[in-house]
């Protein structure tokens, strides 16, 4: 009998100790589940779709007449009126809101005019002087907003180009590089970038599929502020050949003048200089002087100057940055 619960006993403990084997087996073969990843949304603000160029024109279209554009532009501005006095209980205020649009409007419509050598002497000097040839069939028309001025320049009586030019005084002290980053951050990486001979940055420039070109330009030596010119390029295409060829003939003239060859003349049968006549003696003058070393060599025939200037925009352009990391917080850029 007590062999019998023995073997009873034993088997029973067998039984539980295969099934406990059995049972840590599957356990140890199951899969373990794993958590599902958070999405990544840190890059989300940078793959947001950058608005297209076109959207400079709200209501309007390329190619409008100048009074439809007058039109929209007058309930562009009291619809602006309209929302900064909506709830507004301050009658004063309201009123010389009213006042400031309603002159907006007026000096928006009277400044319409054709551009002709007669009539736009003041405009050739100014930052849009370039943006337009005098009786060439083409007419201007101005709008001014809070921050800046909007020019819309016609050709044929149709909208093709507007120029915005910003209030100094709200831009401030910014760098021209700290601008096109600004703007880089609303409508992407520019696509061309134009230097001058002296490895100046000068113009930044955006294309997209609707056909409209933006060129920022650089006008703060001579009118501290910037230059924003949006364009419908199939028009622009057409007319920069007669803009180039007026401009180039305007800038043309006497490489030295007759005073500068008077200066340099021998003034004297011995051969002297008008210095030497000056002085009563014979003078020498280093003309190297002050002279940087990179001048030096393309005077001497070392190098040569557009070898010289190649070096100089290539020193340009590694130091400028192109990225955003410059650009400037809560400007609006349009």
């Amino acid at each position: 009998m007590k062999k019998f619960l023995a073997s009873i006993l034993t088997a029973a403990i067998a039984f539980s100790c295969g099934a406990g084997f059995i049972l840590t087996t599957d356990t140890a073969d199951a899969k373990p589940t794993k958590a599902k990843p958070a999405k990544d949304n840190k890059d989300k603000d940078a793959k947001k779709k950058a608005p297209a160029l076109n959207d400079i024109l709200g209501d309007l279209k390329w190619g409008m007449s100048a009074e439809k554009t007058k039109t929209i532009l007058t309930e562009k501005i009291m619809n602006d009126f309209n929302t900064k006095a909506e709830g507004n209980t301050d009658l004063q205020y309201v009123d010389n809101l009213r006042k400031t649009h309603s002159d907006r409007v007026e000096n928006m419509q009277k400044s319409y005019q054709m551009l002709t050598r007669d009539n736009s002497a003041s405009l050739s000097v100014s930052i849009v002087g370039e943006e337009f040839i005098p009786d060439a069939g083409e007419s201007m028309l101005i709008q001014r907003e809070d921050i800046a001025s909007k020019y819309f320049f016609f050709y044929n009586d149709k909208l093709y180009k507007i120029a915005v030019v910003y209030d100094s005084s709200y831009l401030g002290p910014i760098a021209f590089d700290t601008f096109v980053a600004t703007t880089a951050q609303k409508y992407g990486r520019a696509k061309d970038e134009i230097w001058d001979d002296d490895a100046n940055f000068t113009e930044a420039i955006w294309t997209d599929k609707t056909d409209v070109k933006l060129s920022v330009k650089n006008k703060y030596a001579s009118y501290n502020t910037f230059l924003m010119v949006f364009m419908d390029d199939s028009v622009e295409q057409k007319l920069q050949a007669k803009h180039k060829e007026y401009f180039t003939a305007l800038n043309s003239g006497p490489e030295v003048s007759s005073a500068i060859d008077d200066l340099t003349a021998d003034a004297t049968d011995g051969g002297g200089s008008s210095v030497d006549a000056l002085l009563g003696k014979t003078t020498k003058v280093d003309l190297l002087a002050g002279l940087s070393q990179e001048d030096i060599d393309v005077i001497n025939g070392v190098t040569t100057q557009e070898e010289l200037e190649k070096k100089k925009k290539e020193k340009a352009k590694k130091e400028h940055k192109k990225d955003n990391s410059k650009a400037k917080k809560g400007l609006e850029i349009f």
